[in-house]
Protein backbone atom coordinates (compact mmCIF):
# COMPACT_ATOMS: atom_id res chain seq x y z
CA UNK A 1 0.00 0.00 0.00
CA UNK A 2 2.78 2.43 0.94
CA UNK A 3 4.70 1.55 -2.22
CA UNK A 4 1.60 2.22 -4.33
CA UNK A 5 1.10 5.63 -2.68
CA UNK A 6 4.73 6.54 -3.35
CA UNK A 7 4.35 5.58 -7.00
CA UNK A 8 1.16 7.65 -7.27
CA UNK A 9 2.88 10.62 -5.63
CA UNK A 10 5.80 10.41 -8.03
CA UNK A 11 3.45 10.11 -11.03
CA UNK A 12 1.37 13.09 -9.93
CA UNK A 13 4.25 15.50 -10.33
CA UNK A 14 3.56 17.38 -13.63
CA UNK A 15 6.24 17.91 -16.21
CA UNK A 16 6.84 21.62 -16.59
CA UNK A 17 8.31 22.61 -19.93
CA UNK A 18 11.30 24.87 -19.64
CA UNK A 19 11.39 28.01 -21.74
CA UNK A 20 14.70 28.33 -23.50
CA UNK A 21 15.41 31.70 -24.99
CA UNK A 22 16.67 31.51 -28.55
CA UNK A 23 19.70 33.78 -29.21
CA UNK A 24 18.33 34.90 -32.58
CA UNK A 25 15.06 35.97 -30.96
CA UNK A 26 16.92 37.83 -28.18
CA UNK A 27 19.15 39.60 -30.72
CA UNK A 28 16.14 40.55 -32.87
CA UNK A 29 14.31 41.97 -29.85
CA UNK A 30 17.35 44.03 -28.83
CA UNK A 31 17.86 45.39 -32.35
CA UNK A 32 14.17 46.26 -32.71
CA UNK A 33 14.43 48.17 -29.43
CA UNK A 34 17.52 50.07 -30.65
CA UNK A 35 15.82 50.81 -33.97
CA UNK A 36 12.72 52.11 -32.20
CA UNK A 37 14.90 54.26 -29.94
CA UNK A 38 16.69 55.62 -33.00
CA UNK A 39 13.43 56.48 -34.75
CA UNK A 40 11.99 58.14 -31.65
CA UNK A 41 15.17 60.18 -31.22
CA UNK A 42 14.94 61.37 -34.82
CA UNK A 43 11.22 62.11 -34.43
CA UNK A 44 11.63 64.23 -31.28
CA UNK A 45 15.06 65.63 -32.16
CA UNK A 46 13.97 69.25 -31.78
CA UNK A 47 12.78 68.63 -28.23
CA UNK A 48 15.98 66.78 -27.33
CA UNK A 49 18.37 69.49 -28.59
CA UNK A 50 20.24 71.19 -25.71
CA UNK A 51 20.90 74.25 -27.92
CA UNK A 52 19.38 75.89 -30.97
CA UNK A 53 21.01 73.97 -33.85
CA UNK A 54 20.97 77.03 -36.13
CA UNK A 55 22.01 79.72 -33.62
CA UNK A 56 25.45 81.14 -34.49
CA UNK A 57 27.95 82.35 -31.90
CA UNK A 58 31.36 83.13 -33.38
CA UNK A 59 32.88 83.61 -29.92
CA UNK A 60 32.77 79.83 -29.38
CA UNK A 61 33.47 78.79 -32.99
CA UNK A 62 35.35 75.48 -33.40
CA UNK A 63 35.27 74.85 -29.68
CA UNK A 64 36.47 71.40 -28.66
CA UNK A 65 34.05 68.99 -26.94
CA UNK A 66 33.26 70.11 -23.40
CA UNK A 67 30.58 69.74 -20.74
CA UNK A 68 28.53 72.52 -22.31
CA UNK A 69 28.98 71.19 -25.86
CA UNK A 70 29.64 67.41 -25.69
CA UNK A 71 30.41 67.15 -29.43
CA UNK A 72 31.99 70.59 -29.76
CA UNK A 73 30.91 73.43 -32.05
CA UNK A 74 31.34 74.10 -35.77
CA UNK A 75 32.95 77.03 -37.57
CA UNK A 76 29.95 79.24 -36.83
CA UNK A 77 29.71 78.32 -33.16
CA UNK A 78 26.68 76.07 -33.60
CA UNK A 79 26.35 73.14 -31.20
CA UNK A 80 27.31 69.91 -32.99
CA UNK A 81 25.22 67.64 -30.76
CA UNK A 82 22.09 69.63 -31.55
CA UNK A 83 22.89 69.61 -35.26
CA UNK A 84 23.52 65.85 -35.26
CA UNK A 85 20.17 65.30 -33.54
CA UNK A 86 18.28 67.55 -35.96
CA UNK A 87 20.17 66.07 -38.90
CA UNK A 88 18.97 62.60 -37.90
CA UNK A 89 15.40 63.59 -38.76
CA UNK A 90 16.29 64.36 -42.36
CA UNK A 91 18.86 61.58 -42.81
CA UNK A 92 16.81 58.75 -41.29
CA UNK A 93 13.29 59.58 -42.42
CA UNK A 94 14.35 60.62 -45.92
CA UNK A 95 16.14 57.28 -46.23
CA UNK A 96 13.10 55.37 -44.94
CA UNK A 97 10.87 57.20 -47.42
CA UNK A 98 13.31 56.39 -50.22
CA UNK A 99 13.45 52.69 -49.31
CA UNK A 100 9.63 52.56 -49.06
CA UNK A 101 9.32 54.09 -52.55
CA UNK A 102 11.79 51.76 -54.25
CA UNK A 103 10.44 48.71 -52.42
CA UNK A 104 6.82 49.41 -53.35
CA UNK A 105 7.64 50.35 -56.96
CA UNK A 106 10.05 47.50 -57.58
CA UNK A 107 7.78 44.90 -55.96
CA UNK A 108 4.77 46.03 -58.00
CA UNK A 109 6.74 45.96 -61.27
CA UNK A 110 8.29 42.57 -60.47
CA UNK A 111 4.96 40.98 -59.54
CA UNK A 112 3.30 42.23 -62.71
CA UNK A 113 6.20 41.04 -64.88
CA UNK A 114 6.33 37.63 -63.22
CA UNK A 115 2.57 37.14 -63.40
CA UNK A 116 1.82 38.34 -66.93
CA UNK A 117 5.11 37.75 -68.77
CA UNK A 118 5.13 38.58 -72.45
CA UNK A 119 6.15 41.92 -73.93
CA UNK A 120 5.66 43.89 -70.70
CA UNK A 121 8.01 41.53 -68.88
CA UNK A 122 10.66 41.78 -71.60
CA UNK A 123 10.55 45.59 -71.82
CA UNK A 124 10.54 46.27 -68.06
CA UNK A 125 13.27 43.73 -67.28
CA UNK A 126 15.49 45.09 -70.03
CA UNK A 127 14.98 48.56 -68.54
CA UNK A 128 15.96 47.13 -65.15
CA UNK A 129 19.10 45.61 -66.72
CA UNK A 130 19.94 49.01 -68.21
CA UNK A 131 19.73 50.72 -64.81
CA UNK A 132 21.76 47.95 -63.14
CA UNK A 133 24.50 48.28 -65.75
CA UNK A 134 25.51 51.72 -64.42
CA UNK A 135 27.25 52.34 -61.07
CA UNK A 136 24.40 53.42 -58.82
CA UNK A 137 25.97 56.53 -57.28
CA UNK A 138 27.33 57.77 -60.63
CA UNK A 139 23.90 57.40 -62.24
CA UNK A 140 22.26 59.09 -59.23
CA UNK A 141 24.71 61.99 -59.56
CA UNK A 142 23.70 62.45 -63.20
CA UNK A 143 19.97 62.38 -62.38
CA UNK A 144 20.37 64.68 -59.37
CA UNK A 145 22.47 67.07 -61.46
CA UNK A 146 19.71 67.30 -64.06
CA UNK A 147 16.95 67.76 -61.46
CA UNK A 148 18.94 70.23 -59.35
CA UNK A 149 19.70 70.28 -55.63
CA UNK A 150 17.38 69.58 -52.74
CA UNK A 151 16.58 66.55 -50.63
CA UNK A 152 13.46 65.75 -52.68
CA UNK A 153 15.44 65.59 -55.92
CA UNK A 154 18.13 63.51 -54.23
CA UNK A 155 15.48 61.00 -53.13
CA UNK A 156 14.01 60.90 -56.66
CA UNK A 157 17.48 60.37 -58.16
CA UNK A 158 18.21 57.42 -55.88
CA UNK A 159 14.70 56.01 -56.37
CA UNK A 160 15.24 55.95 -60.15
CA UNK A 161 18.22 53.61 -59.77
CA UNK A 162 16.99 51.67 -56.72
CA UNK A 163 13.86 49.87 -57.95
CA UNK A 164 15.40 47.25 -60.34
CA UNK A 165 16.83 45.19 -57.47
CA UNK A 166 13.39 44.72 -55.93
CA UNK A 167 11.75 44.20 -59.32
CA UNK A 168 14.05 41.28 -60.12
CA UNK A 169 13.59 39.76 -56.67
CA UNK A 170 9.78 40.08 -56.78
CA UNK A 171 9.66 38.68 -60.32
CA UNK A 172 11.67 35.58 -59.43
CA UNK A 173 9.59 34.96 -56.31
CA UNK A 174 6.34 35.42 -58.24
CA UNK A 175 7.43 32.96 -60.93
CA UNK A 176 8.19 30.42 -58.20
CA UNK A 177 4.77 30.87 -56.60
CA UNK A 178 2.32 31.28 -59.48
CA UNK A 179 2.41 27.65 -60.67
CA UNK A 180 2.21 26.11 -57.19
CA UNK A 181 -0.69 23.89 -56.10
CA UNK A 182 -2.31 26.46 -53.80
CA UNK A 183 -2.31 29.06 -56.60
CA UNK A 184 -4.05 26.64 -58.94
CA UNK A 185 -6.68 26.03 -56.28
CA UNK A 186 -7.10 29.80 -55.80
CA UNK A 187 -7.58 30.25 -59.56
CA UNK A 188 -10.21 27.51 -59.66
CA UNK A 189 -12.08 29.27 -56.85
CA UNK A 190 -12.68 32.21 -59.20
CA UNK A 191 -10.42 34.78 -57.52
CA UNK A 192 -9.59 37.88 -59.57
CA UNK A 193 -6.04 38.67 -60.65
CA UNK A 194 -5.73 41.52 -58.13
CA UNK A 195 -6.90 39.25 -55.31
CA UNK A 196 -4.49 36.53 -56.36
CA UNK A 197 -1.58 38.97 -56.34
CA UNK A 198 -2.42 40.77 -53.09
CA UNK A 199 -3.86 37.93 -51.02
CA UNK A 200 -1.80 34.95 -52.16
CA UNK A 201 1.38 36.03 -53.97
CA UNK A 202 2.40 39.08 -51.91
CA UNK A 203 2.22 37.47 -48.42
CA UNK A 204 4.36 34.56 -49.62
CA UNK A 205 7.10 36.73 -51.15
CA UNK A 206 7.07 39.46 -48.48
CA UNK A 207 9.78 37.84 -46.33
CA UNK A 208 12.73 38.09 -48.76
CA UNK A 209 11.59 41.54 -49.91
CA UNK A 210 11.37 42.82 -46.32
CA UNK A 211 14.86 41.54 -45.50
CA UNK A 212 16.28 43.10 -48.67
CA UNK A 213 14.57 46.42 -47.87
CA UNK A 214 15.98 46.53 -44.32
CA UNK A 215 19.47 45.66 -45.55
CA UNK A 216 19.14 48.36 -48.23
CA UNK A 217 18.50 51.11 -45.65
CA UNK A 218 22.18 51.42 -44.78
CA UNK A 219 23.24 51.55 -48.43
CA UNK A 220 20.63 54.17 -49.30
CA UNK A 221 21.55 56.26 -46.27
CA UNK A 222 25.20 56.39 -47.31
CA UNK A 223 24.29 57.20 -50.91
CA UNK A 224 21.94 59.97 -49.77
CA UNK A 225 24.68 61.33 -47.52
CA UNK A 226 27.07 61.10 -50.47
CA UNK A 227 24.82 63.25 -52.63
CA UNK A 228 24.51 65.81 -49.82
CA UNK A 229 28.28 65.71 -49.35
CA UNK A 230 28.70 66.61 -53.03
CA UNK A 231 26.21 69.48 -52.76
CA UNK A 232 23.28 67.75 -54.46
CA UNK A 233 21.26 67.04 -51.31
CA UNK A 234 20.01 69.44 -48.68
CA UNK A 235 20.75 73.14 -48.93
CA UNK A 236 22.66 74.95 -46.15
CA UNK A 237 22.08 75.77 -43.36
CA UNK A 238 19.75 72.74 -43.01
CA UNK A 239 21.40 70.09 -40.86
CA UNK A 240 22.01 66.74 -42.57
CA UNK A 241 24.80 64.32 -41.82
CA UNK A 242 26.32 64.25 -45.32
CA UNK A 243 26.34 68.03 -45.71
CA UNK A 244 27.76 68.41 -42.17
CA UNK A 245 30.71 66.20 -43.13
CA UNK A 246 31.24 68.37 -46.22
CA UNK A 247 31.21 71.52 -44.08
CA UNK A 248 33.86 70.14 -41.72
CA UNK A 249 36.18 68.36 -44.16
CA UNK A 250 38.37 71.43 -44.77
CA UNK A 251 38.94 71.70 -41.00
CA UNK A 252 39.52 68.00 -40.38
CA UNK A 253 43.05 68.47 -38.99
CA UNK A 254 42.11 71.46 -36.83
CA UNK A 255 38.62 70.48 -35.65
CA UNK A 256 38.14 66.75 -36.33
CA UNK A 257 34.95 66.58 -34.26
CA UNK A 258 33.12 68.47 -37.00
CA UNK A 259 33.51 65.38 -39.22
CA UNK A 260 33.63 62.66 -36.58
CA UNK A 261 30.27 63.60 -35.01
CA UNK A 262 28.07 63.19 -38.12
CA UNK A 263 30.31 60.40 -39.42
CA UNK A 264 29.88 58.48 -36.17
CA UNK A 265 26.11 59.00 -36.36
CA UNK A 266 26.04 57.50 -39.87
CA UNK A 267 28.23 54.59 -38.74
CA UNK A 268 26.04 53.70 -35.75
CA UNK A 269 22.78 54.04 -37.69
CA UNK A 270 23.95 51.97 -40.66
CA UNK A 271 25.35 49.31 -38.34
CA UNK A 272 22.05 48.98 -36.45
CA UNK A 273 19.99 48.61 -39.63
CA UNK A 274 22.46 46.15 -41.19
CA UNK A 275 22.47 43.99 -38.07
CA UNK A 276 18.68 44.18 -37.98
CA UNK A 277 18.47 42.99 -41.58
CA UNK A 278 20.87 40.09 -40.99
CA UNK A 279 19.05 39.01 -37.83
CA UNK A 280 15.65 39.34 -39.51
CA UNK A 281 16.86 37.12 -42.34
CA UNK A 282 17.96 34.47 -39.84
CA UNK A 283 14.68 34.73 -37.95
CA UNK A 284 12.54 34.37 -41.08
CA UNK A 285 14.52 31.35 -42.27
CA UNK A 286 12.10 28.35 -42.06
CA UNK A 287 14.74 26.13 -40.46
CA UNK A 288 15.46 28.74 -37.79
CA UNK A 289 11.74 29.23 -37.13
CA UNK A 290 11.32 25.47 -36.68
CA UNK A 291 14.28 25.42 -34.31
CA UNK A 292 12.79 28.22 -32.22
CA UNK A 293 9.41 26.45 -32.02
CA UNK A 294 11.06 23.20 -30.98
CA UNK A 295 13.08 24.89 -28.23
CA UNK A 296 10.04 26.74 -26.88
CA UNK A 297 7.97 23.55 -26.79
CA UNK A 298 10.48 21.66 -24.67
Amino acid sequence: MMGRMKRMKGAAAPHRPRFRKNPVKIKLTLLLFLTGLLLLTALFARQLCPWDPYAQDLSIAQQAPSAAHPLGTDRYGRDMLSRVLVGSTVSIYATLALVAIVTATGTAVGMICGWRGGAADAVLMRAADLFLAFPSLVFALAVAGVLGGGIQNAVIALAVIGWPKFARLARSQTLAQKDSAYMMAARLSGSSTLKLLLKHILPNIAGPILVTAVLDIGTMMMELAGLSFLGLGVSPPMAEWGSMINEGRSLLQISPWMVLAPGGAIFVTVMIFNLLGDTLRDYLDPRERLKIQQEESR
